[in-house]
């Protein structure tokens, strides 16, 4: 019992040394049960074996970045949109990326009235769009290149949204703990 209480603060103390989104310990911990099913197993031996298992899908070298749960209960964070910081409110449910002419004028791109030739539905109807590739979109660690995106007029899109286009480039996301947390 001692060896196991042991192990296990020194497992914690390991452990405790990653990003709190890597901390899952759940699968370092050893119940009662499995060390009394297998007594000629040592203790140690048991805790290296589950130890060498991923505890968590994050892995060395991968790129993450965590984004809290705002109290509207949205999840908005600080981009960097070609160099330039963005302000954007991830939505799983835009095809892509959005922002208005305003913030596409902020970052750089110059775009003409004949530039606006696509029809896309929004929350307040249909509008007319620009299709564009962002060069390179940034949040935290992560950085992922040529993200096409929509320019709206300022009067049809207020905000910016972070879409799929952006969204499917990652490794993987998911809300934890109300936060979502973005792997590349």
């Amino acid at each position: 019992m001692i060896k196991n209480i042991f192990l296990i603060c020194c497992t914690v103390l390991v452990i405790s040394g990653l990003p709190y989104y890597a901390q899952d310990i759940s699968a370092l911990i050893t119940k009662d049960a499995d060390v009394q099913a297998a007594p000629q197993e040592p203790v140690l031996a048991k805790v290296q074996k589950t130890a060498s298992k991923p505890i968590a899908h994050y892995t060395t070298g991968v790129r993450a970045a965590t984004v809290p749960m705002s109290r509207d209960g949205h999840f908005t964070a600080d981009f960097r949109i070609n160099g330039r910081s963005v302000k954007g409110l991830i939505d799983t449910g835009a095809t892509y990326v959005a922002i208005n002419a305003s913030t596409a004028r902020h970052l750089g791109l110059r775009l003409v009235t004949s530039d606006f030739k696509h029809q896309v539905r929004t929350a307040n109807g249909t509008t007319g769009a620009a299709l564009v590739a962002l060069d390179r979109m940034q949040i935290g660690a992560i950085s992922v290149e040529n993200v096409e995106a929509f320019v709206l007029d300022d009067k049809a899109l207020s905000s910016t949204l972070i879409g799929m286009s952006f969204m499917s480039k990652l490794q993987s996301y998911r809300v934890h703990n109300n936060r979502m947390e973005l792997v590349n």
